[in-house]
């Protein structure tokens, strides 16, 4: 079990019971970030989704640029911080900007009508299979799992094993 550093979530619904009790309660989690550039611009929705975070878990939303210049704070932090991201377009950009990130957990991207089903809590577009292959060609391990106790995929193999023979 990890005991300091940080863990990368992406996870479309950002803060919600899966995150803070299957995650935050299973987990010695104790901070919240959520990176997100329109939450972060809306005072409003900001403090929205903050009232989803129990009152004992700091927590905070960030602009992709506030992520980026904090990364290096919560990596050399005694604490367990997770940082909730709502799709592998924004985990592009962070890396873009040259944060350094090794394994990356998918919790949940949902059903939508152009993406395709992987488990029962991923669903990928085209885009984003496209991305996610990008990035999984830069050494960054991909675990799928939705709760810590649960079963964890690589998206690598879920990926190979539904295009195979294409």
């Amino acid at each position: 079990m990890q005991n300091s550093g940080i863990i990368w979530r992406i996870d479309d619904r950002l803060i919600h019971g899966q995150v803070i009790i299957g995650w935050c309660g299973q987990l010695p989690v104790e901070r919240l970030i959520v990176c997100n550039n329109e939450i972060a611009s809306t005072e409003w929705e900001k403090n929205l989704l903050l009232m989803a975070a129990p009152v004992n878990l700091p927590a905070e939303v960030c602009s992709v640029e506030q992520t980026a210049n904090s990364v290096h704070l919560w990596q050399s932090s005694k604490k367990i911080t997770l940082i909730l991201l709502k799709s592998p377009q924004i985990l592009k950009v962070l890396l873009d900007k040259g944060i350094s990130i090794e394994k990356v957990n998918i919790g949940g991207i949902h059903y939508r009508e152009d993406r395709q089903e992987f488990l029962s809590y991923l669903y990928l577009s085209i885009e984003e299979i496209h991305i996610f292959n990008q990035l999984i060609k830069t050494g960054i391990y991909f675990e799928c799992q939705d709760l810590p106790t649960s079963n964890s995929y690589s998206l690598e193999k879920l990926i190979e094993k539904k295009y195979a023979g294409n």
